[in-house]
C-alpha cells in the first residue's frame, strides 16, 4: 500500500473506531439486556476490523490510526442527548447505529471499487453487511 492509501485506510480506521465507540456508548444507555449483548458483540466485531486495517498499514511501513476522528466526541454527544430527549431511548440508539452502519458500509464499498486488496475488503464489507442487517432488523422490530 503507497501512502496514499495508507492516509485512505487511516480514514476508515479513524471511522471505524470511531463506530466501535458508538456501540459501547449505546450498549451502555440501552435498557434491554439482550440489546446490550447485541450491541456489545457489534462493537467487537469493529474492534476486529479496526485491528485487521491497522495491521494492514503497519505491514507496509506505515503508522495506523489509533483514535475516532475529530467529530467522534460531538457525535457521542448528540447521540446521547438524542436518546435523554426520546420516549423509548432503545429505539433512538438503535436508529441512529442504523444510519451509521449504512455510512460505514457505504465507505467500505467505494474503497472495494477502488481498492487492490478486493479480498480484504470484501471480508470487511461482509461484516459489515451483517452488522447493519442487525441494526436493521432491530430498528423494524422496534418499530411495531
Amino acid at each position: 500500500m503507497e501512502s496514499t492509501s495508507n492516509r485512505v485506510v487511516n480514514g476508515l480506521i479513524k471511522r471505524v473506531i470511531a463506530d466501535r465507540d458508538l456501540y459501547r456508548q449505546a450498549a451502555r444507555g440501552v435498557r434491554e439486556p439482550g440489546l446490550k449483548v447485541i450491541l456489545q458483540e457489534s462493537a467487537d466485531s469493529l474492534t476486529a476490523i479496526a485491528r485487521e486495517l491497522q495491521d494492514q498499514v503497519s505491514a507496509t511501513g506505515g503508522r495506523p490510526a489509533t483514535a475516532g476522528g475529530a467529530m467522534s466526541g460531538m457525535r457521542r454527544t448528540m447521540m446521547d442527548a438524542s436518546a435523554k430527549l426520546s420516549h423509548d431511548p432503545d429505539v433512538t440508539y438503535i436508529r441512529t447505529l442504523e444510519q451509521m452502519e449504512r455510512r460505514l458500509l457505504d465507505a467500505f464499498l467505494r474503497l472495494e471499487a477502488t481498492s487492490g486488496d478486493r479480498v480484504m475488503v470484501g471480508r470487511h464489507i461482509a461484516r459489515l453487511r451483517l452488522l447493519h442487517l442487525d441494526m436493521t432488523n432491530l430498528g423494524g422490530a422496534a418499530g411495531r
